[in-house]
């Protein structure tokens, strides 16, 4: 008998974690309503009228035998056939909710009460009645519990806080029957949803994850004009972030379920059918992680749907005066009173009361990127000390006198700056491992309070005099590091570094690093591409470059290409025979090694440059590769 119980006491959640539960099992499963339901002898009230009879003209036998013989007669009903069965409320609540309700009833103890509960279940289910596997949902200890489930209730008064905290002690003590256990304190609905699937998992009833394959999602409130469809399409260009209406996801609701106007549905109900429509977007575009909802319109929804997600959900409420959004609105004046009548009318403008994020949106656009940058990036930045693996600069796999100049430099700019200084990381091939002691130049990556250029130029001045290897430094301040506001080539080297592909060699307890994502260095390392074919493309059309520096764009373009592709190298022969090995073509100039490059001349280099250049161009117009008659004037190496 596959028999599964979630317990708890009252407004625990029990009754929506079911029906979240059976939406995504439909007829796999039978969820066992409450014990009354399956009782013929249940008396027909409701509300003061049931609680009169339950707790004063009842006599303490009848209540429990009644309750002991449902929950008899529930198992029955609902295990005639083979499946699942999940019960709402198994043996220990009912137990726990009898002796609550002898103990006040009857003003005894709890050793009493106990007694007389234990003697009705033998002589109803038998000596042995087995538990079933159970998962309970816990509110804390009894009197914190307690207080959380009256302040769910409406119209509770003190003898139903009494009970309720007498059902959460009685709870406590068969806490131990329980095969599992969820903090659902402490947990948003959602959180709970999925633990207790997770749960389920063990006994063999496998559910996919609610919203599992969801990240984060930022609702968006506001009037008409204030910029919702603004912060949304920023949101996607800069976080790749998914753009959904509500207004959408409820139409999608109402004709799965056929509901003629969602909107006479309990605003819970309608969350949850919201999530439900999110969690099937979601599932079918796996590969997505982030969302916006737009137009969040209604106080109402918007309060379920965050006690739903918790704080997967923020919620962003967009303001801006009467003036900038007539302003901005391509309706006459008349039209955007009648939109704000409606969104007034639905609460639209209440939902700034309750957001997470209020913003002033009457400035110029870069003001609103700044806030929605700090929004995206602060959630997901984690300790940078925790998540960077740091080496001694001595350490490195380099030429000798490349790491005596990285520890060199370390050494003089912590001086300098002090606890100013928040990261030093080596980058390039010095830190790759791959550096030529001829040719190669020490790169590095440092992060650092704001106001240090001055002193930081004065050390560089003072270390460029000294060292040995040609210094090159990229710097960032620790906000443009926390909202990734650097360039493509940065961007690829905080990438590395928070892969572990390279590491540190300082980093401050207190620096936090952002979340660099698959998408974003995807996007970026076009960037980088594009941004490397210019610069090849600049000394070939008569602008001075060194020989170097023009070997080095040609090695970056393939690598860039080789990367798009899911290749990552370094070493410029791997680089070289990677690319040729994926993108051949007949004509064009194979990329030299660096011993190769060292008995090449500029105008050598600078074919290979035109080669390759010539290729991408190409290759970008989806033409065929080019055959060696294309390229009459170039040089073979």
């Amino acid at each position: 008998m596959n028999v599964i119980a979630l317990d708890g006491a009252d407004n625990a959640g029990k009754t929506t974690q079911l029906r979240l539960l059976r939406r995504a099992t439909g007829d796999e499963v039978r969820i066992g309503a409450s014990v009354h339901h399956y009782q013929p002898r249940w008396p027909r009230l409701s509300g003061a009228e049931l609680a009169h009879w339950w707790f004063t003209e009842s006599r303490s036998e009848e209540l429990v035998t009644l309750l002991l013989d449902g929950y008899r007669r529930r198992l029955d009903a609902l295990t005639d056939r083979p499946g699942w069965v999940v019960l709402d409320r198994g043996l220990a609540t009912v137990e726990a909710s009898c002796v609550a309700s002898v103990m006040i009833k009857d003003d005894c103890s709890a050793r009493d009460a106990e007694a007389l509960v234990a003697r009705l279940r033998a002589e109803v289910l038998g000596e042995s009645a087995p538990d079933p596997y159970s998962v309970l949902l816990g509110l804390g200890p009894a009197a914190e519990g307690a207080a959380l489930s009256v302040g769910r209730e409406r119209g509770a008064d003190e003898r139903y806080a009494r009970y309720q905290y007498l059902l959460h002690t009685a709870l406590e003590t068969r806490r131990d029957r329980h095969s599992a256990v969820i903090e659902a304190d402490r947990a948003d609905i959602v959180a709970v949803q999925n633990e207790f699937r997770s749960h389920l998992s063990q006994v063999g009833l496998h559910v996919r994850p609610l919203l599992g394959d969801v990240r984060r999602v930022i609702g968006l409130g506001g009037m008409s004009e204030s910029g919702k469809s603004s912060a949304g399409e920023y949101l996607r260009r800069r976080f790749a972030t998914t753009r959904l209406k509500l207004g959408y996801l409820i139409d999608l609701a109402a004709a799965r379920h056929g509901l003629a106007d969602p909107y006479d549905e309990e605003p819970r109900l309608l969350a949850e059918l919201v999530v439900d429509e999110l969690d099937r977007y979601a599932h079918a575009h796996y590969y997505l992680l982030d969302y916006t909802i737009e137009s969040l319109h209604r106080p109402d929804i918007t309060s379920e749907l965050k006690r739903l997600l918790g704080k997967r959900l923020d919620v962003v409420y967009l303001d801006a005066s009467p003036e900038v959004r007539a302003r901005r609105s391509l309706v006459d004046p008349a039209a955007l009173a009648r939109n704000d009548e409606v969104k007034r009318a639905r609460g639209a403008d209440r939902i700034a009361a309750t957001c997470d994020l209020l913003v002033d949106n009457s400035g110029p656009r870069p003001d609103l990127e700044l806030v929605l940058d700090r929004l995206m990036t602060g959630a997901t930045a984690r300790p940078a000390a925790a998540s960077l693996r740091v080496t001694d600069p001595l350490e490195l796999a380099a030429p000798t006198a490349l790491r005596h100049a990285a520890a060199t430099a370390l050494h003089g700019i912590r001086t300098a700056l002090g606890d100013r200084l928040l990261l030093f990381a080596v980058a390039g091939s010095v830190g790759f491992g791959t550096a030529d002691p001829e040719l190669s130049d020490l790169d590095v990556l440092v992060v650092v309070e704001t106001g240090c250029t001055s002193d930081l130029a004065a050390e560089l001045a003072r270390l460029r005099g000294e060292l040995d290897a040609k210094l090159g430094i990229t710097v960032l301040t620790r906000h443009e590091l926390l909202m990734q506001r650097c360039d493509s080539r940065t961007y690829s080297a905080l990438y590395s570094l928070g892969q572990g592909r390279i590491g540190c060699q300082y980093v401050s307890a207190d620096l936090e690093l952002p979340d660099f994502t698959r998408t974003q260095r995807h996007q970026r390392t076009i960037e980088y591409l594009a941004r490397t074919l210019h610069e090849i493309r600049r000394p070939l059309l008569g602008v001075e470059t060194s020989r170097y520096r023009l070997y080095k764009s040609v090695l970056n373009a393939a690598k860039m290409q080789l990367r798009l592709a899911g290749v990552e190298e370094t070493d410029p022969a791997a680089i070289s025979a990677e690319f040729e090995r994926m993108f051949p073509a007949r004509g064009r100039i194979r990329i030299p090694d660096r011993e190769e490059y060292r008995e090449l001349g500029m105008d050598e280099i600078a074919a290979v440059a035109s080669s390759v250049l010539h290729w991408f161009e190409e290759y970008l117009t989806g033409t065929p590769a080019p055959t060696t008659a294309d390229l009459p004037s170039l040089t073979t190496v």
